[in-house]
C-alpha cells in the first residue's frame, strides 16, 4: 500500500488493522471473478473493480459487499499480467475499505449513508472523480452505473422491480438489464447508445405493460 497508494500512508494502521481481520476472515467461496480495469492515465482514479458472477456478463461494483464474498472470488493473472501481484492485492484492499476499516463498518456504511450528510457528499465527491477519471461517456455512464446500483440509486429512466412482481417478469427484467450493460461494452458512439439503450427500455414496458413502474432516490 505504501508503494502503490503513497498518499494514504497516514491511514496504513488502520489499512493493517483490517487486514488482520481478513486474516481471520473465512472466505465465501462462489463464482465471482474480480477484474480491475484502469480509468484514463491522467484522471482522479486511477483503477477501478468489476465483479461477475459466474457466466453473467454483467458487472457490478463490490465496494459494499461482505469481506468473505471478496475473498471467496478469483483472480484470473493471465488477463492482469501488467500488474504486480502485490499491487492487485493493494488495489482490492483500498477498494474493499472505501467504506470503511471493518466488514462492520463497510456494512454500516452502506446501510446508513443515507441519514448522514457528511457520507452522501462522500458519495457524490466519488461520482464527480468518476467522471473526472473516464473521458469515454459510455464506460464513465458504466462505472456510474455499477457504483450507484450498490447503493440502490437510480436514474430517472431505470426501471425498477415492484416488490409484488411475478418469477417471469423478474427474470425478463434481469435480462434487458444484462442486455443495456453488453451494450454499453459494445457500442462505441454514445449518442447511438443511449438511442439503443432507450429502444431496449421502451420495449421492455411495452412488453409488460400491465406492471407498474415508479423512480426511486435518484443520483
Amino acid at each position: 500500500m505504501e508503494c502503490f497508494f503513497p498518499e494514504y500512508i497516514e491511514l496504513m494502521p488502520s489499512f493493517h488493522l483490517a487486514y488482520q481481520e481478513l486474516m481471520s476472515t473465512e472466505p465465501q467461496v462462489g463464482n465471482i471473478r474480480l477484474v480491475i480495469g484502469r480509468f484514463d492515465q491522467y484522471g482522479i482514479i486511477p483503477f477501478y473493480v468489476v465483479g461477475f458472477d459466474g457466466g453473467c456478463p454483467k458487472g457490478f461494483s463490490l465496494k459494499f459487499s461482505p469481506w468473505e464474498k471478496w475473498l471467496g472470488a478469483t483472480v484470473d493473472l493471465s488477463q492482469h499480467s501488467e500488474f504486480e501481484l502485490a499491487e492487485i492485492i493493494a488495489i482490492f484492499l483500498l477498494d474493499m475499505m472505501w467504506a470503511g476499516f471493518s466488514s462492520e463498518e463497510v456494512a454500516t456504511y452502506r446501510r446508513e449513508y443515507i441519514r448522514h450528510q457528511e457520507c452522501l457528499l462522500t458519495v457524490y465527491a466519488y461520482v464527480e472523480d468518476i467522471e473526472a477519471s473516464e473521458s469515454n461517456p459510455i464506460k464513465c455512464k458504466q462505472r456510474s452505473n455499477e457504483f450507484h446500483e450498490t447503493l440502490g440509486l437510480h436514474d430517472f429512466d431505470d426501471i425498477l422491480v415492484p416488490n409484488d412482481a411475478c418469477a417471469e417478469y423478474v427474470q425478463a427484467h434481469q435480462e434487458m438489464e444484462v442486455q443495456a450493460y453488453c451494450l454499453g461494452e459494445a457500442e462505441t458512439d454514445y449518442a447511438v447508445y443511449c438511442e439503443k439503450l432507450s429502444a431496449l427500455r421502451t420495449n421492455f414496458i411495452l412488453q409488460w405493460p400491465t406492471i407498474s413502474h415508479s423512480s426511486s432516490p435518484m443520483h
